[in-house]
């Protein structure tokens, strides 16, 4: 690796703690680096949120408050789709009209409601996709839709929402909303008219802890994800929002990493997630790989029953590392060395620190 000491890398400050329980276990599963995803259900009742938001809807848009003047909750139901569909789609054709979102919950079961105020759902494609799940919804003939900056708030209260997002490939002739869960729920989508409303229910159901490797993209800005949007257009491609809030494309999803490995080809990169992880934020080649590099390290120390492997590898790679990535070289080594009784070189130590410009802890020159 070069040394390059403006790559952005995450020390994690817990990493001692993490080599005690990897030498305390053996072979044991640890967490991974990342931010993982919560699995804490919230119970607070969403019913004032969903007022407000109709609220919202009204102040904002007369012709939507007229619209739902005397009507009945849903409407007439048109088609309902099976769960977790990967692909609906209906509605009429409609010209710039103003969809509008509220949130309603009945204990686990939660719903969101796109209404379009007029007789009939305006023209939509729902796309459901895993890992992370999210609901993607294309509206074209839509030109806006309102309270989106309110819905976002459902994070707040919804026991399976993360986020609710306008992706930025939207224009003004077809706007792309996203639904973004945290916690698993099935997605049952059902369509209604008088007044037409496309009506997304989640529901409980089992955690999913599989894990992908995922072909995408490095991390973009919305201005520049249009441009590369567009690279894959009709391609069964995503987008996605990473966890610095810019988005990537992802290509395609593989179970093996070997298999996303040979697809890679021009600046793709692999990413490893599991269950509703969050994908991270990858803005440069470097990044993603002192990224790879790192997690390499970590295997290492939460496998390692000896000292001589992780010695070998701090001093093949210190060298080129950066500053960041030789902090993490060393904090590794030394969580690993605190808690091991073999007889070990720390003179051979020592030179580490040395080397990094770093003061030799006193543990190590205790041994000296």
């Amino acid at each position: 690796m070069k040394p390059n000491p403006h790559i952005p890398v995450d020390i994690p400050s817990n990493l001692d703690e993490v080599v005690q329980r990897g030498i305390a276990q053996g072979k044991s599963v640890v967490a991974h680096r990342r931010r993982v995803m919560r699995i804490v259900r919230r119970s607070t009742c969403s019913f004032l949120l969903a007022v407000g938001l109709l609220i919202g809807c009204i102040n904002l848009s007369p012709a939507f408050a007229a619209a739902i003047e005397d009507v009945p909750l849903l409407g007439q139901l048109v088609q309902i789709f099976g769960k977790n569909q990967p692909v609906v789609e209906g509605g009429v054709v409609s010209n710039g009209g103003e969809a509008a979102v509220t949130m309603e919950r009945d204990g686990d079961i939660e719903q969101m409601r796109l209404d379009f105020g007029q007789a009939a759902a305006a023209l939509y494609k729902a796309e459901f996709s895993s890992y992370p799940k999210t609901i993607t919804i294309t509206l074209p003939g839509t030109a806006s839709i309102a309270v989106l900056s309110e819905i976002t708030r459902a994070q707040d209260t919804s026991q399976y929402i993360k986020s609710v997002y306008e992706l930025p490939i939207s224009t003004s002739e077809a706007v792309a909303l996203q639904l973004e869960l945290e916690n698993d729920a099935d997605v049952q989508m059902e369509e209604y008219s008088n007044p037409g409303s496309l009506v997304i229910r989640l529901l409980p159901t089992d955690i999913q802890m599989d894990t992908i490797y995922s072909l995408r993209t490095l991390s973009y800005a919305g201005q520049e994800i249009r441009e590369i949007a567009e690279q894959y257009a009709g391609w069964d491609s995503r987008i996605l929002q990473d966890d610095s809030g810019k988005f990537f494309v992802e290509r395609a999803q593989y179970h093996t990493r070997e298999a996303a490995a040979a697809a890679v080809s021009g600046d793709l990169i692999v990413e490893k997630r599991t269950g509703n992880e969050v994908p991270a934020c990858f803005e440069s080649m470097e990044q993603y790989e002192s990224d790879q590099f790192l997690n390499e390290y970590y295997q290492l120390l939460i496998s390692s029953f000896s000292a001589d492997p992780i010695l070998d590898f701090v001093e093949e790679h210190l060298p080129g590392a950066s500053p960041a990535e030789q902090d993490v070289l060393l904090t590794g080594l030394y969580g690993f060395i605190q808690n091991t009784d073999e007889e070990l070189d720390w003179n051979r130590i020592a030179s580490f620190y040395q080397a990094a410009h770093q003061d030799v802890p006193e543990y190590v020159q205790q041994h000296l």
